[in-house]
């Protein structure tokens, strides 16, 4: 018997129900994300002999598959947001199994083949992730409510950037003293099965009938209605913008520290253990005041740190001193998590439930083809172009970051054009990080709030 409850609302046990099911996938998918995503490919593909460019693209195959979303609406039209997520699920960890061969298929046939064989199977694995991944927001819409929104939002990304910093404990110290293919094709398989679990758990998250009549309106009617919505309008500007900063800085972070730097790729995880604990930061952060401040002024605060970034990036030693990358990597993870939460939180205020599939899959696959491009030509393509000239590692790499800074700049004003909800200036944010009082009262706030729960 299948716990997808249909009718108009959920009730608020089944709701909780479901919050505590989608923590629970959180959870288990983050200990798969760990072993098959980000850090991991990257590394596994450059001990594999992949170049910047195919490293680029990779990286951006998470944006570049995004239109494909629009299977994922037809599926969720006939099954529901839940059992299309589970379903897509499966097969991208069906995809995923197919990596481990990638070393197997080099060495019987050839390098360039076998790279072919690592970029086929890690599009689809992305390409199934994206389908599935259109379920997502919707499906927290039916098992959240306006008053515990942003706080659930924040304890989800609490939940996966520390069950992310465990996992990438644990691969660092695999790392460090396993240095081989075969430890890859392991974290691989493991990645594979905790993604299968993951899936299960998805499956029977409880959901209204909402998201079924939602992913029935035709997108040229969703796009109609989301482009006369002012506030919509300026949503989409603004999250195609934080996207390609996304896409520009985060993957080629660690390709500089790896190539510029030429660190270990235990050491390289360890950064990227660094960058989580930003993202922890941040998610502690929003969990005290985004429910309280708004998440325009955040979304603004956030999206700065990808400019400091490049910023920090560009004026490296040529030497590796730790504390520069120490605080790039903190602050990527702080801007990471806080423009995801702040635009989710928005997102969910603005757009009706009645609209929220094809707005929500509108809303990825323009910013993520976007960004998908710009990670592709202006990241990949540039990084080729510049390595062709005789300079070091690391002046490739600040010059990068250069350009890279020249196209957030304006990018960062599209984002500062979102419209004000019922939220504060950011000038009013700023000083509370400077008052003591004013953090020791949003404490005590937030600890009389849940003793009411």
């Amino acid at each position: 018997m299948s716990t997808n409850i249909k009718k108009d609302q959920i009730s608020p046990d089944q709701q909780k129900t479901g919050r505590a099911r989608f923590l629970w996938f959180i959870r288990i998918n983050t200990i798969s994300y760990g072993c098959l995503a980000d850090a991991i490919l990257i590394l596994y593909a450059i001990r594999l002999g992949a170049d910047d460019f195919i490293v680029g693209l990779m990286a951006s195959f998470i944006y570049l598959t995004m239109p494909l979303m629009f299977i994922g609406k037809q599926m969720i039209s006939k099954f529901g947001a839940a059992h299309a997520y589970g379903l897509n699920w499966i097969v991208r960890n069906f995809f995923a199994a197919f990596l481990i061969l990638v070393p197997f298929v080099i060495k019987s046939t050839n390098q360039s083949f076998g790279l072919a064989f690592l970029i086929f199977f890690t599009f689809g694995f992305f390409a199934f992730r994206s389908i599935g991944f259109t379920g997502n927001t919707p499906l927290i819409g039916e098992i959240t409510n306006n008053t515990n929104r942003g706080n659930y939002l924040s304890k989800l990304w609490l939940q996966f950037t520390f069950f992310y910093f465990i996992t990438l404990l644990i691969l660092i110290y695999i790392l460090k003293y396993f240095q081989s293919v075969f430890t890859f094709q392991l974290i691989i398989m493991t990645g594979v099965v905790f993604g299968i679990i993951g899936s299960v758990i998805v499956y029977f998250v409880p959901e209204s009938i909402n998201p079924k009549i939602s992913s029935r309106i035709s997108i040229f009617q969703s796009f109609s209605s989301l482009w006369k919505n002012t506030r919509c309008r300026k949503l989409l500007f603004s999250w195609t913008a934080v996207t390609i900063a996304n896409a520009l800085v985060m993957p080629f972070s660690l390709v500089a520290l790896k190539n510029g730097y030429n660190i270990s790729d235990h050491n390289a995880l360890l950064f990227s253990l660094i960058q989580l604990f930003g993202g922890i930061i941040a998610s502690l952060l929003n969990i005290l005041i985004l429910d309280k401040v708004g998440p325009r002024p955040m979304l603004i605060l956030y999206s700065l740190m990808f400019l400091i970034s490049c910023s920090l990036w560009i004026v490296s030693p040529a030497e590796f001193v730790i504390y520069i990358p120490v605080v790039i990597f903190i602050i990527n993870g702080m801007a990471l998590a806080g423009t995801n939460t702040a635009l989710s939180h928005y997102f969910l205020t603005v757009v009706q439930e009645q609209k929220r599939v094809g707005a929500n899959i509108l809303f990825l696959i323009i910013s993520g083809g976007t960004a998908g491009i710009a990670g592709t030509i202006l990241g990949g393509g540039l990084l080729k172009y510049l390595n062709q000239f005789e300079i070091s590692s690391l002046s490739v790499y600040r010059t990068f970051f250069l350009i890279i800074l020249l196209v957030l700049i304006p990018l960062f004003f599209v984002i500062k054009k979102i419209e004000r909800l019922e939220d504060w200036n950011v000038k009013d944010v700023l000083k509370i990080f400077i008052s003591f009082r004013d953090i020791r009262a949003l404490f005590t706030l937030n600890r009389l709030e849940k003793s009411k729960m």
